[in-house]
């Protein structure tokens, strides 16, 4: 368990951190673990994901939540990327800049996007067509409405590469949709 939950003052905020770190704990070691390859890194992703979570309890209204899940899940996947680019020996060049080329403007408007939005599963799946960081910058952004600066705090990188990724994802998700209604009008 971790000792820091026992000196937390308030009771409701002490017993929130522990059914969360009880209910996720294995999830968020999984998840670090499949990235970093390393038992001790990973369970330090774990303590390091609920301190963090700690400072957004607000925000999480029922521990038990699908969506607390996904956030959970989704802080400790960046805290473990964040190691293991730190870790890496060989290369000191971040991911993001061996990305493709970003595609020029797409003829669709947001407008439009946002009308062929049908259902949830259907964005659902569509953010499963993009990097998986670019869809946690999304569903952190405007799923549970984060603001650049708590994502940055969130998942450990700079605001100005909050920004970017959220750039990036977006013409990402808009180059999918955009291809989609193009395919649908033909």
């Amino acid at each position: 368990m971790l000792l820091f939950l026992l000196v937390i003052e308030d009771e409701e905020i002490r017993n929130k951190l522990e059914l969360i770190y009880d209910s996720y704990k294995q999830y968020m070691f999984y998840v670090a673990y499949d990235i970093l390859k390393d038992y001790h890194e990973s369970e330090d992703v774990v303590q390091s994901s609920i301190l963090r979570i700690g400072d957004h309890l607000d925000k999480i209204p029922n521990v038990r939540d699908y969506k607390t899940k996904a956030f959970v899940v989704m802080v400790a996947r960046n805290i473990a990327k964040n190691i293991y680019n730190k870790n890496k020996k060989h290369s000191k060049v971040p991911i993001e800049d061996y990305e493709d080329k970003i595609v020029d403007e797409i003829t669709i408007t947001p407008e439009e996007n946002i009308l062929r939005l049908d259902t949830s599963k259907w964005l659902a799946q569509q953010l499963g067509l993009i990097k998986v960081e670019y869809a946690d910058i999304l569903t952190l952004r405007y799923t549970y409405e984060y603001s650049n600066q708590e994502i940055s705090e969130l998942i450990d990188i700079t605001e100005v590469n909050v920004r970017v990724r959220l750039n990036r994802a977006k013409k990402a998700l808009n180059k999918i949709i955009g291809g989609e209604a193009r395919e649908r009008t033909c």
